[in-house]
This record gives C-alpha cells, structure tokens and sequence, in this order.
C-alpha cells in the first residue's frame, strides 16, 4: 500500500493545509459471534452466548454433566457434546464433580437461570437482562442495561453496574450493589449488606440485621425487620443534594454518620429535611433507634422511646429525649442530657488530653458510667461544676444523676441524698453512700465504703478480694445497714446485719 501525501501553501493569510490520503484495503469487521459456545476447563463449566441475538439461558446438572439450554444455536466447545436434534443445547461433563458454572451474555435482552446445585458467575452484558441465582453463593453482574437480578439462596454478590436496576438478594448473606443510575435494593432474609452507588436509590433490608449504604444520590434507605445499620458514608460535596430518607423499621436501628468530618445535626422526630449536615436535608424516620456522629460537633437527639446515641469525635451534645436512653459522647468535650427516663451516661476520657465533659440525667433513675478508666478518679453527685473525672479532667456530674460506676484504678465516689447504687470496680476505692438508703459494693480491690445516713445496703462485692472495710454509718430506722462481706478479714463497723457471701 502507497501512503500520497500533498502540501498547499496559502498566500499570506492562509493557513499551511496538509492532506494525506491513504490507499489501503478496507479491513473487515470481526464477525460476530451468531452461536453460543459452551466448554469446559476443570471443574467449570463455562458458556459465552451468540452476541447480536437474544439468548434464554437456562443451566442444569446431572451428575458431572452441566446442561446448557438456550433459545439460539449452541456449540459445542472443549468437554461438551451436542444434543442430537437440538441445536439449542449442549452437554459439558467434567472429569471430576463440577465447582462453577460461568455464564456471558451477549449484546441483547439476555436471560440466564441457574437450576443446578453449583454456584454461579454471570455477566450481563450490553442490554437489559435478567439473572437468576441457584440455591448456592453466585455471583451475578448487570453490567451495562437497566436489569432485574435474582440472587436466590445462598450467600450472592449481586451487581447492578449501569442502568436502573432491580436487584433482590432473597434467601443467604448477600451483598446487592446497585451501581449507576436509579437502583431498587432488597436484601430478603438473612444479614445483608445493600451499597447503593450513584444515583436516587431504593434500598429495603427485610428481614435480618442489615447494613445499608445510601451512598450518592437522594436515596430512600428502608431497614426492614431485624437490628440494621444505616450508613450515610463521608460528607456529601458543599452545595449538593444529596437529602436521603432513612427509616429503620422493626428492630434495633442505626442510622450512623461516623464518615463525617463536618458537623452533623440529627433527630429521630420523622421531620422532612431537618437531619444531617447544614443543607443536606436527610429525613431521619421515628422507627430508628440510635444515632451515630463523626468526627465534628454534633448534635444528636432522641424521642420518646429508648435510644442510643454515640457521639464520637468532636464536641458533641446529645439528648436523650424521654425513654430510658444510652448516650456515649466519645472524644470531645460533651455534653449529654439524659432528659426522662432511666439513662446511661459516659462521657469517655479523651486520650489527647483531658477534656471536660457534662453529664446531666434528668427525671428518672440515671447512671454515670467511667469503666474501663485506669486512673485514679473523684466523682461526685453534687452537681459542682468541674470537679468530676480523673486529674484535670474537670467532667460536671449532674446532682440528677442517682448511680455511678467507677473504674480500674484507685477512686473517690460519693452519692447524695438520693438512693444510689455506687460501684467501685478494680482498685482501692473509697466509696461514701451520704443520705439515701444507698446500694454501695466495691467489688475488686480494698475497698472502704461508708454507707453514712439512711439504711444502706454496703457489700465488698461477689469479687472483693482485698482486705475490705465497710462501715454503716448512722440510720435512722429499726431496719438499718445490711453489711455483706466475703473474706474473713473484711471488717463491718456500725452495720446492724453482717451477711458474708
């Protein structure tokens, strides 16, 4: 072949204009494939239908021999046989059982179904197509086409990729990602776990402790029955709309923020548009139970049922609202309100740093809770601003707040004029009830507890392995202290009753 190359040269003002013509021969497509061609390699079994036609696949087993039946002409490739009188179909028998059929689509509205015992790998294709699982794992793939995806039983990996999508995991742990465009997600029985990708989608755990992911896009996150969590992943970009409505539905729900950087406002009131970060408009439902932020200060709240509200990172505030709710701040100075209600509260120590948290209880019977710290703490119910945590902590404990729960190390705990229950735990903690009829125990370590004024109840605990003293105090009625001891070297002073263990 001759390449014939010319150059003009315009007058001035012209630009330089170069052609180039080339002689050669016209190359010819690649034929595409009008026959499905099926072949075995070890134990799989694998069939790449015709392109260009549309393909009805259904897949079978008997034995070591996998059934490949479609609507169009098959081939018979490596380990396969035609099936006399039936241009439709080829037998594949592998030399030993068989672990995997894999399936490719063509170019139309394709169909595969597995019928066998096998997992199975299917790829869409271009076209809107529609893939149907076995009672094994599979792993089924849309690609490009607005598709229908049945995952059946088993564990599956169901994919949308582009196109709108419909994708149901049905019986089995699936994982269902619905990809590009507008997608409807449902994970059926069992623990799932649903990403929506880009687009306005439609997520619904069902049955089963589910994990979803909204991802981009105004998505519409539905839990179902069974303890879900609701993920809403990092920050959507400044400016967009990403506004997601999340609904828990029966179970123990969470809708979780702990990806975001920006600060985060959230309530479970059901009001349209008022959750998330500034501008973004999510709608958190009523039958969500707990909320999680990130790493800015957030503010999250409940309602009137119990919730549980974890705050992480950041300077958080968290109110409980009135049934009997569990608030964890995390790092940060926070602040958390029990509201009604019987509360758990724990503020958390910030390993950075010392930093003051509020701790306030409300109507009810509250806790404060400070297990897991090592150090030495001094906790108080008087209500005194900054007196409260380890050294330079300067926490604020409520004088509303009734029980108090102390740590490893060696603490100072002192109730008020409440009924308390006061727990030591490890080290040699000093535990003073004040008036009240108080429930004191220091459990490990030795302890000395007082009960003080009111008929308490003061034992060295199912644990106590130090040399305990425990001291009744004064009380005001023929029931008085009941002393509980365990070793015999526990001394009970002042106590009416001495019960050891």
């Amino acid at each position: 072949m001759r390449a014939l190359m010319t150059k003009a040269y315009g007058r001035a003002g012209l630009t330089l204009l170069t052609t180039v013509a080339v002689t050669c021969a016209m190359a010819t497509p690649a034929q595409a494939a009008s026959t499905g061609v099926g072949s075995v390699s070890g134990t799989k079994v694998q069939y790449k239908a015709a392109t260009g036609k549309q393909n009805k696949v259904v897949v079978t087993r008997s034995g070591r021999t996998i059934t490949i039946d479609d609507q169009v002409a098959v081939k018979a490739g490596k380990g396969c046989k035609a099936v006399k009188g039936d241009k439709t179909k080829v037998r594949c028998t592998t030399r030993t059982a068989p672990t995997r059929v894999s399936v490719y689509l063509g170019s139309r509205n394709d169909s595969v179904t597995n019928r066998t015992d096998l997992p199975m790998t299917a790829n869409g294709g271009t076209g809107s197509d529609r893939l149907t699982g076995g009672v094994r794992g599979d792993r089924l793939r849309g690609e490009s086409g607005n598709d229908r995806v049945w995952g059946g039983g088993g564990n599956d990996s169901l994919y949308g990729d582009a196109g709108a999508d419909y994708l149901y995991g049905n019986a089995g742990r699936d994982y269902v990602s619905g990809g590009e465009s507008a997608d409807r997600l449902y994970g059926g029985n069992d623990d799932d776990n649903l990403q929506g990708g880009d687009g306005n989608d439609r997520l619904y755990g069902e049955a089963g402790h589910d994990h979803l992911f909204g991802q981009h896009g105004n998505d519409k996150v539905y839990g179902g029955a069974g303890d879900d969590r609701i993920e809403e992943g990092i920050d959507p970009m400044r400016g967009s709309s990403d506004s997601d409505l999340l609904s828990g539905g029966g179970g123990q729900d969470f809708v979780n923020y702990d990806g975001r950087t920006r600060s985060i406002s959230a309530d479970i009131d059901g009001v349209t548009g008022d959750d998330g970060a500034k501008g973004e408009g999510d709608t958190i439902a009523t039958d969500v139970e707990g909320l999680t932020g990130g790493s800015g200060n957030d503010r999250l709240a409940g309602t009137a049922g119990p919730d549980n509200l974890v705050g992480n990172q950041g300077n958080d505030t968290l109110l409980g609202g009135s049934g009997n709710d569990s608030l964890g701040g995390g790092m940060g100075a926070d602040r958390l309100e029990g509201g009604a209600g019987d509360d758990y509260l724990a503020g958390d120590y910030d390993s950075a740093g010392a930093v003051a948290d509020v701790l306030l209880g409300g109507a009810g019977r509250d806790v404060v809770d400070y297990f897991g710290y090592t150090k030495p703490l001094t906790v108080d119910l008087d209500g005194a601003a900054g007196d409260d945590g380890q050294a330079g902590e300067r926490d604020t404990v409520g004088a509303d707040v009734e029980d108090i729960t102390g740590g490893y190390g060696a603490d100072r705990l002192t109730g008020n004029a409440a009924a308390n229950t006061i727990t030591g735990y490890g080290g040699n903690d000093i535990i003073r009830g004040g008036a009240g009829n108080d429930r004191l125990d220091g459990d490990t370590g030795r302890d000395t507890v007082y009960g003080e004024a009111g008929d308490d109840l003061l034992s060295t605990g199912w644990y106590g392995d130090g040399l305990d003293t425990l001291d009744g105090g004064a009380n005001l009625t023929a029931t008085g202290d009941n002393c509980q001891t365990r070793d015999p070297e526990d001394v009970a002073v002042s106590c009416e009753y001495n019960q050891p263990w």
